[in-house]
């Protein structure tokens, strides 16, 4: 885990920013075929997409020997400027994806899936609140989500059953009064 900030810090302090959070994210198509597999990160600035690239040859010619295995192979990929993305958050059929949109070419979106079987959930969450906190403490960043993470059209795949419970009247109650004198 934070292995985007662990290579922010080993090799790209120069564009260094506290990742908020990061986790396993799959690039799926709008029908949900996967295409890669990316570990995302958000600072309050920008995302950021990494991945591993195990092809790497010449490994102690770059000086990875004495590296964290956990970054070894961990490449970043591209960042990309929270003031030029659309972000929205929804679920369908059991799965929670991130769609991300560059602004001014909002008919070209790219989708992600959360990964981690276990913490999707979570994760998708921590991510909704973590946006909607960049949102209110950024003013020019306002524009970063399309709709706000937490309205209803979040959700409109999934709506979750309510039922309402009606209790009956009250019955009479009586009130007893005591005075007491203390002496």
């Amino acid at each position: 885990m934070f292995r985007i900030q662990k290579l922010l810090l080993e090799e790209f302090r120069e564009i260094y920013e506290p990742v908020i959070v990061e986790n396993p994210f799959t690039q799926v198509t709008e029908d949900g075929q996967g295409i890669r597999q990316y570990h995302i990160g958000l600072t309050p600035s920008k995302i950021i997409f990494g991945c591993d690239d195990f092809d790497l040859t010449d490994r102690d010619y770059y000086g990875w020997q004495n590296m964290d295995p956990e970054i070894e192979t961990f490449e970043l990929v591209s960042l990309l400027p929270l003031q030029f993305l659309l972000v929205k958050f929804f679920r369908k059929q059991g799965r929670y994806i991130m769609r991300l949109c560059i602004v001014g070419d909002e008919d070209k979106p790219m989708f992600f899936e959360f990964g981690g079987h276990l913490y999707k959930n979570l994760f998708w969450n921590t991510w909704r609140e973590r946006i909607a906190t960049i949102r209110l403490s950024q003013p020019l960043l306002f524009n970063i989500s399309g709709c706000s993470p937490f309205s209803s059209t979040d959700v409109l795949i999934e709506d979750e059953e309510v039922q309402a419970l009606v209790h009956s009247e009250p019955r009479s109650v009586t009130s007893f009064c005591a005075s007491y004198s203390y002496q």
